[in-house]
């Protein structure tokens, strides 16, 4: 008898835990973009900002593809922050979003967000930001993946990442985007790779694998937060 109650009670936090978990999309999407898209290709709903941005700065849209893989693996989430504060799916610096010009005691490029607001075009123009309004909707957003897709591909083409330049001078805006020669060779081999093929993998509730992925990825995180 006690067996059999304790298999019910069982049960009903499973069932409980998995209707909690059923509605926090974001991060359970996340969870998908690292599991699945990251290692089999490019969600297609992102297809066209990347392209529709890279028209816009004469980049190749799988270049902008490619840096985002490496940022964010395709992530489009608004809480999106890393451990140096850098913010949103192309992870900017919020200092470098508003303009360096801004006068604060963070040298790192932090700048609280309730302290000024970040994508006011105004501001960003007035401290030579790096922010762009790329759905014209009259401010330019950090955690907006139009917008941080146009300021990626701005910065891109403004240090010489365009269609036409060379390869060293497209791995030049690379390092110059972050700093650092793994990252380089990380975008590169990305980009190589979409430029030999390119998977365009369907909405994440358009196919059996896809929904038995986010199922699963459900269940591990709360029988892991729950162990």
């Amino acid at each position: 008898m006690m067996l059999r109650l304790t298999g019910v009670m069982l049960v009903i936090v499973l069932c409980l835990g998995a209707i909690g978990w059923f509605g926090q999309h974001d991060k359970v999407n996340n969870a998908l973009y690292r599991a699945y898209y990251g290692d089999h290709g490019i969600p297609a709903v992102h297809q066209d900002v990347y392209k529709e941005a890279a028209a816009t700065y004469d980049v190749d849209w799988r270049l902008l593809a490619a840096v985002h893989r490496v940022e964010t693996i395709f992530s489009h989430s608004s809480s999106m922050r890393s451990s140096v504060g850098a913010i949103g799916p192309f992870q900017f610096m919020p200092r470098t979003w508003l303009g360096w010009q801004y006068d604060t005691d963070d040298q790192k490029g932090d700048v609280p967000e309730d302290e000024v607001d970040l994508t006011d075009l105004t501001l960003i123009e007035q401290y030579g930001g790096l922010g762009r309004d790329g759905d014209d909707d009259g401010k330019a957003d950090p955690h907006s993946l139009v917008d941080s897709a146009h300021a990626a591909a701005y910065y891109l083409s403004e240090h010489g990442g365009q269609t036409n330049d060379s390869i060293e001078s497209i791995q030049n805006a690379i390092f110059e985007y972050n700093r650092s020669d793994q990252y380089v060779s990380d975008v590169m081999s990305f980009y190589e790779q979409y430029q030999d093929e390119l998977s365009l993998l369907p909405g994440d509730t358009t196919t059996t694998t896809q929904q038995v992925a986010r199922y699963t990825i459900r269940y591990l995180d709360w029988f892991a937060g729950w162990a």
